[in-house]
């Protein structure tokens, strides 16, 4: 498969043409666990011909490291293997994803037959480890982009995959809870020293085997999170009006540059998630 990349040792990053999306593949003399399986159903077909050149399983799983439609549009094609996921996954929006999937698929020409939300066999709420042969997965929640959010690590392998967190091409999207997005971040590094982690992969953008560029994307996400959350407070306590704080705050850099664009409307809504979060807890 051309998009299929070995990052180490019987562990593969598939990438999709679509949002430059990532999905792991681990095998083992057992079986498989892929990390959200997407996206396109051409691009899904191509794993699963991938996977089935590896003979019957006798365990294999999907893994979903949140509830966003992207992340988990291919858990039908793989009906045989069990799935797992934070538990606040059985609570997510089932139907406000569905309506994303249909709009994304309308955009990119998709034709999609037969899509069934998946309902994971396996759940946990703070961390859950698999064994395969070869290999412990260890399972962590990791709220702040979503509620459902998880990490993934390949313990012996010294693997991370983030989801839709540390990636190279986007700041953090804050749809849950910005101190919890940064308390995940610190995880981070607290299982980068724990499991040697010297492999990041993202559920978007570019992997990287840097443990440097692992730290810096770290640091940076802290950074832009604390820089919000420290001023929304001091702001509140000044009795600045939420237009103010909107105004002042978007002059909030990101890797040393200003942020605009495309990416500002994303950035303003974080800033409002980030001032109803502080408010609610004043």
């Amino acid at each position: 498969m051309s998009n299929l990349t070995p990052v180490t040792e019987n562990f593969y990053v598939f990438k999709s043409f679509y949002w430059a999306m990532n999905s792991g593949i681990l095998l083992d003399e057992k079986g498989w666990a892929l990390i959200d399986p997407g996206y396109s159903p051409a691009e899904l077909k191509e794993i699963e011909l991938f996977l089935k050149e590896r003979g019957e399983p006798s365990q294999s799983y999907l893994i979903y490291t949140h509830s966003d439609f992207d992340h988990i549009v291919g858990g039908q094609q793989f009906p045989s293997a069990k799935g797992i996921a934070q538990e606040s996954f059985l609570r997510c929006f089932k139907e406000e994803q569905e309506h994303y999937l249909k709009e994304a698929d309308e955009d990119q020409g998709i034709v999609r037959v037969d899509f069934c939300f998946p309902s994971p066999e396996i759940t946990f709420k703070e961390n859950l480890e698999i064994s395969f042969k070869d290999e412990k997965i260890g399972f962590y929640a990791a709220p702040g982009h979503t509620r459902d959010s998880l990490f993934v690590v390949l313990k012996n392998k010294g693997v991370l995959l983030s989801g839709d967190t540390l990636s190279d091409q986007e700041f953090p999207l804050i749809h849950h809870s910005a101190q919890q997005y940064k308390e995940t971040l610190q995880l981070a590094g607290s299982l980068m020293e724990q499991f040697d982690i010297n492999y990041l992969v993202p559920g978007h953008g570019n992997w990287t085997d840097s443990r440097k560029e692992i730290k810096s994307r770290v640091d940076q996400d802290i950074d832009y999170l604390d820089n919000l959350l420290e001023n929304v407070r001091d702001f509140y306590y000044q009795g600045l009006a939420t237009a103010e704080i909107l105004s002042f705050l978007k002059e909030v850099r990101y890797k040393g540059d200003y942020i605009g664009g495309d990416l500002m409307p994303v950035h303003v809504r974080n800033i409002e998630k980030v001032i109803q979060e502080v408010g609610d807890n004043l």
